[in-house]
């Protein structure tokens, strides 16, 4: 019989790699107080120690000192990760068929999110940087515009970092939503580092979000699949219990619809000691792993490695400074070639793409994992090549297929499989993209066309990977003669 998946996870921890990858735990070693006890403390809903569905002892506690930490009105524990906090914050803040502003490079589980909430979708289409071949994030001007187009849209989702640690101009566009009274949703999956220290970029509080949603597990010291979900509630009065009031009550209600019932108590215990951690040590570990940082920038600049934190454009505030991407153009290697190369040295990155290689940092690394990075990273430039031309890989910012029916509508539309190949011209009934960083180049509802397919392909040719396919190469589609109305 055997355990393949046991086997498979007791043969890495027997391998000595440095881990530049989530979880920001990074192997536990920031665990000490209870990282052998933990099966012990996978516990139930036994007295003392409440109940997620409905908290009034620890977890609630527990819950309100992390919204204070995070600086919102409340907090929710989750513990399906920042997919489901992501979906209870679409379906509490909109209706069934209200408009919400949302870049095209969102994360593909915000589709999933304009399906059971029943939103429909304005796609604002982010900027493209050809000499670097890759999308950054909308600018104010194109949102100030979109709002001129759709006044009656109720609100507008953002990523604050995305996958590359690019951060919007949040502030700006807050101001612009403010005078139409949009609320403004954050996708803070990779950012929930950045309220504890003031070098870091502003995060989704500071720049006065309505929602937000935090994976603990990517950045702080965290198990993975937690996270949490923070809300203000714009207009309450400050002596009022948030518990109260109908936006909490909403999001409480749908909080417990998506959520398990038998809720781990080992993620939500993590949520509690991350939070812990990070308010206690958290602002002096930050010091640490940013003077690393710039170390390892400086080595690695030596090597002819472009490493980006310098990164700037009208549409960007800044870079986050603890997530290291690595450019290796000038070095002639595809960031997919250097993610293989980097492993086989030891060292494990987050994700690559056709350009660059992307690591996770956080506060549990040491300087010898970033010695041994730059130790491995000699490898990569010992012999360049021919510079790589830089080409986009997914034309996200350029081109938004024809939408032909809503997310929702499509999901619930009668559906056949079919080769991505030979889907020219169908509409798409599910998320086709690729992943990392899980940007959809097709959503449900939309004409699919050969340049956009043929992308897709090319993208798994150089090494990417596709999301969306069922068997192989199979993916969902509006049975054909299907109505539209």
């Amino acid at each position: 019989m055997g355990t393949p998946l046991v086997d498979a996870l007791r043969d890495i921890m027997a391998k000595e790699q440095v881990s530049f990858h989530m979880p920001g735990h990074k192997g536990g070693r920031l665990f000490p107080p209870f990282s052998d006890r933990l099966a012990e403390m996978d516990m139930t809903e036994i007295p003392g120690l409440d109940n997620l569905q409905a908290p009034e002892g620890v977890i609630k506690q527990a819950q309100e000192l992390a919204a204070e930490a995070f600086q919102s009105d409340a907090c929710f524990f989750l513990v399906n990760g920042s997919t489901s906090g992501i979906h209870i914050m679409m379906m509490s803040a909109l209706q069934p068929g209200e408009k919400v502003l949302m870049p095209r490079n969102c994360h593909k589980s915000v589709w999933g999110g304009l399906v059971l909430s029943g939103a429909v979708p304005v796609y604002l289409p982010p900027e493209y940087d050809e000499e670097y071949g890759w999308a950054t994030h909308v600018t104010p001007e194109a949102v100030r515009q979109a709002v001129r187009e759709h006044p009656d849209a109720r609100g507008m989702i953002l990523t604050n970092p995305d996958y590359y640690g690019m951060c919007p101009r949040m502030k700006e566009i807050r101001g612009i939503l403010d005078g139409h009274h949009m609320r403004m949703l954050v996708d803070e999956a990779h950012g929930a580092h950045l309220v504890f220290h003031p070098g870091l970029p502003p995060s989704a509080a500071e720049c006065g979000a309505d929602f937000w949603v935090q994976s603990a597990h990517k950045t702080l010291p965290a198990l993975t699949q937690s996270a949490y979900l923070q809300v203000r509630l714009s207009g309450r009065n400050p002596e009022e219990d948030p518990s109260h009031t109908a936006l909490f009550l909403r999001a409480e209600q749908v909080s417990r619809m998506l959520q398990s019932t038998s809720p781990s108590y080992l993620l939500m215990a993590s949520l509690d000691w991350a939070r812990d951690y990070m308010e206690e040590q958290g602002k002096a570990a930050l010091d640490r792993l940013l003077e690393n940082l710039e170390w390892t920038r400086k080595e690695l600049r030596d090597l002819g490695i472009e490493t980006m934190e310098n990164y700037r454009r009208p549409e960007i505030l800044g870079m986050d400074p603890t997530r290291l991407v690595l450019d290796l153009s000038h070095l002639g290697r595809s960031g997919y070639e250097g993610e293989q190369m980097l492993r086989e040295s030891g060292v494990q990155v987050e994700m690559s793409d056709a350009h660059r290689v992307v690591l996770i940092t956080t506060v549990a690394d040491e300087k010898a994992d970033f010695t041994k990075l730059v130790r491995a990273c000699r490898s990569l430039s010992a012999h360049p090549r021919k510079t790589v031309r830089k080409e986009n890989s997914l034309s996200i910012s350029r081109e938004i297929p024809e939408q032909m029916l809503s997310p929702k509508e499509a999901f619930g539309k009668s559906k056949e499989y079919v080769p991505l190949k030979g889907a020219k011209g169908r509409i798409c009934a599910g998320l086709v993209g690729a992943y990392p960083p899980g940007i959809p180049r097709f959503c449900p509802g939309e004409r699919m066309d050969a340049p956009g397919i043929e992308e897709l392909l090319e993208t798994e040719e150089r090494g990417g990977h596709l999301f969306g396919l069922f068997g192989k190469d199979r993916i969902p589609v509006l049975r054909e003669g299907t109505s539209f109305q």
